[in-house]
This record gives C-alpha cells, sequence and structure tokens, in this order.
C-alpha cells in the first residue's frame, strides 16, 4: 500500500534540501477523502484557500508559489490522478473575506481537500479573537459539508510578528480550533523557524525583500514540505483520530524581538 500511495514506509522529513523534524512535517492524521481518490486513481483536487502567501505574493511568478509547487509534487507522485491544486490565494484577505468566497472559489471544483491558510493578516488587524475562532469553525464545517477534507496552515514566521499585538493568540485561536472539530494544522511558523534556526536559510533568504512574504527559494520548499505531509496523510489508515497536534506558543529570540 506504501508504494501505491508514493511513499515509503518510513521517510524522512527532508525535500530536495529543504528539510524540517518529523514532528514539523506530519499532520499526524488522516486525509480519508484524498486517500479514496489516490486509491481509486480518481482526479485529485485540492483548493488551496488564503491571503497573500497562498496567492504567491514575494515570488517572481505565481508558478514559484507553494500551491505551484505543491502540483508539481504531487503530479509526480500520483502520475495516474490528474492532480490539480487550485490556487485561490487573494491578497490581503481575512479569514472572513475567504468565507465569503467558499461557493464561488472553492464548491465550483469539487475538491477532496481544502488547505486554508489563514490568521496572520486577522492579526494584524486585530480581529477580535472569538469571531475569528468562530469563522474557522464555520469555513471548516462548510468544506466538510462539502465532502471534502480540511487541512489548516498557521502564520508565517516573519520578523516583526514578535512586535504584533496578541499575535500568538491567533496561532493558539486556531489550534484549539482544530483540536476541537479534529482537523490537522502545518506547523508553517515553526517550519520556518527551524529553516532558520538550522542553518538552511537566513531571515535574508527565507523571505521577500520586504521581509513579510515568501521567495521562490523558501514557497518552494513549503510546496515540497507540504507534499511529503499530504504523502504521509494519505497513506493513513482513515480510522486513525484526526487530532491537531499539541503546539508550544512560538519562541521569540532577543534578536527577533529587536528587529
Amino acid at each position: 500500500m506504501a508504494a501505491l500511495l508514493g511513499i515509503a514506509a518510513t521517510v524522512p522529513a527532508s525535500a530536495g534540501g529543504c528539510t524540517a523534524p518529523a514532528d514539523l512535517v506530519d499532520l499526524g492524521a488522516p486525509l480519508p477523502k484524498l486517500l479514496t481518490a489516490v486509491r481509486a486513481n480518481s482526479p485529485v483536487r485540492i483548493v488551496a484557500l488564503g491571503s497573500s502567501s497562498t496567492w504567491g505574493a514575494g515570488a517572481s511568478s505565481r508558478a514559484h508559489s507553494y500551491p505551484a509547487r505543491l502540483e508539481r509534487e504531487l503530479r509526480a507522485t500520483w502520475p495516474k490522478n490528474d492532480v490539480r491544486v487550485i490556487n485561490a490565494g487573494v491578497n490581503g484577505q481575512l479569514a472572513r473575506d475567504m468565507v465569503a468566497r467558499i461557493d464561488k472559489d472553492v464548491v465550483p471544483h469539487k475538491p477532496q481537500l481544502v488547505m486554508w491558510q489563514t490568521g496572520v493578516n486577522d492579526a494584524i488587524k486585530e480581529v477580535p479573537l472569538d469571531a475569528y475562532g468562530q469563522l474557522l469553525r464555520t469555513g471548516i464545517e462548510r468544506f466538510r459539508a462539502l465532502g471534502a477534507d480540511v487541512v489548516l496552515i498557521d502564520q508565517q514566521f516573519y520578523p516583526r510578528f514578535a512586535k504584533l499585538k496578541n499575535g500568538p493568540l491567533y496561532m493558539a485561536a486556531m489550534r484549539e480550533t482544530a483540536l476541537k472539530l479534529k482537523v490537522p494544522v502545518v506547523q508553517r511558523y515553526r517550519i520556518m523557524q527551524h529553516l532558520i534556526a538550522s542553518a538552511q536559510f537566513t531571515t535574508a533568504t527565507l523571505l521577500a525583500p520586504d521581509q513579510f512574504h515568501l521567495n521562490d527559494q523558501s514557497y518552494d520548499c513549503m510546496g515540497r514540505l507540504l507534499a511529503q505531509s499530504l504523502r504521509s496523510a494519505a497513506a493513513l489508515p482513515p480510522a486513525a483520530p484526526a487530532v491537531a497536534p499539541a503546539v508550544a506558543a512560538p519562541t521569540v529570540s532577543k534578536h527577533e524581538a529587536n528587529m
């Protein structure tokens, strides 16, 4: 079965020279709708819903966004499945904006999986935390009603996060909602921290010149790691419990705090 799903029995958390610990890459939950499509050699449709870091702001073109890299990786893994990853990112949007366009940008594609990146703009705009949590719940319930698996993607790391009022609370709100609804979360913030701490990147090479968005190289890295996460999740038994991994609050170094 592992060979059928395009993944070895044990896979190191490494993708094309960009490496992260297995506990950061593993979603810890199966994606049964995706698994069913892969096993049946059916077309696979994944909608990447999000804001600018889904759209590909900071990249030289949208061909270098994370959804584009993810699609290329999964097409190579599942060549019989006609894999498409639809980039439904819109610059600057809040969670409420994304929920409002589900009918237009998600429903027509009939996805087996929705990957929802959100939170950073809500934190910047100081959207009330309870409202943010309720929007997450509403979106997740809508996606499930469409028959899709759901994966949440948390905030990106960037130096100014340390000065953002209540920034970690928005990440905590996502994890709390995910735990209650048994939805896995991509630990993007911690993965990006690790890429810097492990000297695979510096802040300057990980981020675009605006020091906020990713760039071609880091979008490529995230797309590869996300492909690994999905390959692993698609290989898990459907009956396994879907639980978002418990994650400590983001750490801020003295260097970051002074930026």
